[in-house]
């Protein structure tokens, strides 16, 4: 995966789909995301060369990301009725509308395209965390609505999105890409205006990603608790992003 990712960087991605044949994992992988209705393409594609064609460097750069972090996801989902399909679900619908983000913002830097990357690690992480604590998790769950917010704090004493950054560290990712997590919720440790506006797009693009039924029947809606005056901001131009019927940029 280092080799593809290099070659991926070098903008030469005739190269770097040749490696990538050479890992059938991958292939699968990247056949079955690209394949999801999100992407929005009329026939299946099943060439990687294509694959690498058609997203481009800055896509497929965030995919490999997205594959490399699912290479943790669980054989068995202990907590969350999940799946494989729907966990690759919650990965493209993140990836393509993130891209879409930072079209709009016309951001190209790679540390930046990463982040979203790791927010459906951290539910895996959830899932075993909550696993572990069963016994805990049934106490609370007797006492309150099932708010996962709510009992990752109750049991760890932090948020979903110090999850992300303490596997974004673990991982080496830059400190843009954690500082763009960190303000994914309102907080008072970052001061960059740019940051601050990246953070509100991703508060509210996991709202609304979260919200989606696929995943509000495993109640992952409730790790976001909804920020309006946050989001104040970017709500105009978000839904003129995502309420407009047009091609992917992929």
């Amino acid at each position: 995966l280092d080799r593809v990712i290099k070659e991926v960087l070098n903008n030469n991605l005739k190269k770097a789909s040749e490696i990538a044949k050479e890992d059938p994992i991958l292939v699968k992988y990247l056949q079955k995301l690209i394949n999801k209705p999100v992407f929005g393409f009329k026939h299946k594609i099943t060439d990687v060369t294509q694959i690498f064609t058609i997203l481009g460097t800055d896509s497929i750069y965030e995919l490999l990301h997205h594959y490399l972090l699912s290479l943790f996801s669980l054989k068995e989902w202990k907590v969350f009725k999940m799946t494989d399909d729907i966990f690759y679900d919650l990965q493209a619908d993140l990836s393509v509308n993130w891209r879409k983000v930072l079209d709009y913002e016309n951001i190209k830097d790679f540390n930046i395209i990463q982040a979203i990357t790791l927010i459906p690690l951290s539910i895996i992480v959830c899932d075993e965390l909550f696993y572990r604590s069963h016994n805990e998790l049934e106490l609370l769950g007797e006492t309150s609505i099932l708010d996962y917010n709510f009992l990752l704090e109750e049991l760890t004493g932090i948020e979903l999105k110090h999850i992300s950054i303490k596997i974004g560290k673990y991982w080496g990712f830059s400190q843009i890409a954690l500082d763009i997590i960190e303000a994914s919720t309102r907080t008072n440790k970052i001061k960059d205006k740019k940051i601050i506006r990246l953070g509100q797009w991703t508060h509210l693009l996991l709202f609304y990603t979260l919200s989606k039924p696929i995943f509000m029947e495993n109640n992952l809606n409730t790790f976001i608790k909804f920020d309006v005056e946050y989001i104040q901001p970017i709500y105009k131009d978000f839904e003129n992003i995502l309420g407009q019927e047009h091609e992917t940029s992929y």
